[in-house]
């Protein structure tokens, strides 16, 4: 029996598992934004590093306040945010374009300021210039976010980033290895 090289075998079990876990909702993110474009703009990696927070990407998860889905959303706020009913709250694509309003709602209240708008996002709105707080889960809360914000950030411009001249060219054949 023939041995598969293990960069085959990976290769392969990444095709079957699928996207990773953060990149599993990238469409209805960019929905959701768009959505949302006139209120304020939205950074995609912002709400994915929201996601990442509030539920790990888990759709079903449920907070013990109360809060569901993967924007973890209060079922009261559902009407406010646009769905029909609270239970919409458990589609995941529904979910994320409350969430994503509700982030607009507060950036563009907030005039930008994204600390502002994601403290108000974890423990509700708070006047304009108000401290963080210096206790409980919400500075904990917002460092995480930024923290895998700009992760995502890097991991998108690394991606954008073309491929150094040394690595290959146009041509299709190999460039030379560098001079010593």
């Amino acid at each position: 029996m023939a041995r598969l090289p293990l960069g085959a075998l990976f290769i392969g079990l990444q095709a079957v598992a699928g996207p990773p876990l953060e990149h599993q909702y990238d469409d209805a993110i960019r929905v959701a934004v768009a959505d949302v474009r006139s209120v304020y703009v939205v950074p995609v990696d912002l709400v994915r590093a929201v996601i990442k927070q509030e539920s790990g990407f888990n759709p079903k998860a449920l907070s013990k306040c109360g809060a569901v889905g993967l924007m973890q959303l209060m079922p009261f706020n559902a009407k406010k945010l646009g769905l029909v009913d609270e239970k919409q709250l458990w589609t995941p694509a529904l979910n994320i374009l409350a969430g994503v309003r509700l982030l607009a709602a507060l950036l563009h209240h907030y005039e930008g300021d994204v600390i502002a708008a994601l403290v108000a996002y974890n423990s509700g709105p708070k006047r304009k210039l108000a401290p963080v707080p210096s206790n409980g889960e919400t500075p904990d809360y917002v460092v995480r976010i930024l923290r895998a914000w700009r992760e995502y950030q890097s991991a998108a411009a690394a991606l954008a980033s073309p491929l150094p001249s040394s690595l290959g060219s146009s041509n299709g054949r190999r460039a030379a290895p560098p001079s010593p």
